[in-house]
């Protein structure tokens, strides 16, 4: 079974459901990341999706958004490191389909508004990549430094693929996990762990929608 990746992971959807207060001078990556931040609060905060028998459509609109907002292909090959070069094109959709699964299986279902806020202080753009420093504020003021890395797409969009809290990565922890069990058993044995975390084996199987929150 796949170990949650403790705070790392959950700051990089968390820190889209917060109140984002700009910087003194913006640019692209900031301007994107906070333009999606407006939209996930208004989002959370929609009364109407708020009612039990809407949650599937809140949780189709936040899957929605949060693939505007990250780019699931790079976290997934950057979390594979030097095993994603051995993967065909097949393999590479398939792993980047269950990386996807997975995030939002732990967080996004989980995702929700409760008032605190995302100060950024400053961004550095080098070619396609950037990198937003930010600090998420908690209700007592306390400001916990948070770093998104971005990478702009063909498309020419701002997505980010990485997040880094209190020194924790969400790409480096997954792929230290992640090449921890492919060293233990093989790649094969990694896909099979992850298809049955998300529930893909059993869908597959019963053509059932699995629970975001089935082990």
């Amino acid at each position: 079974m796949i170990a949650r990746i403790h705070c790392a992971a959950a700051v990089l959807l968390l820190c889209l459901g917060v109140v984002a207060v700009p910087p003194v001078s913006a640019g692209p990556p900031t301007d994107s990341l906070r333009s999606v931040v407006d939209r996930m609060v208004a989002l959370l905060d929609d009364a109407q999706l708020k009612a039990p028998e809407r949650a599937a459509d809140r949780h189709r609109a936040l899957r929605a958004l949060a693939a505007e907002a990250l780019d699931y292909g790079e976290s997934a090959r950057r979390t594979l490191g030097s095993h994603w070069d051995a993967r065909s094109p097949e393999e590479r959709a398939q792993f980047v389909k269950l990386f996807t699964d997975l995030i939002d299986q732990a967080y996004l279902s989980r995702l929700a508004f409760d008032g605190h806020r995302i100060e950024y202080d400053a961004e550095s753009i080098s070619g396609r990549e950037a990198t937003v420093k930010a600090r998420a504020i908690g209700r007592e003021g306390r400001g916990t430094p948070v770093v998104f890395a971005l990478t702009r797409g063909a498309d020419g969009r701002w997505r980010v693929y990485d997040v880094a809290f209190e020194g924790m990565s969400l790409v480096s922890n997954y792929r230290a996990q992640f090449n921890k069990i492919i060293r233990a058993s093989s790649y094969e044995g990694l896909v099979s762990r992850l298809e049955v975390k998300t529930g893909v084996a059993a869908q597959a199987s019963t053509g059932a929608t699995p629970s975001a929150n089935a082990p």
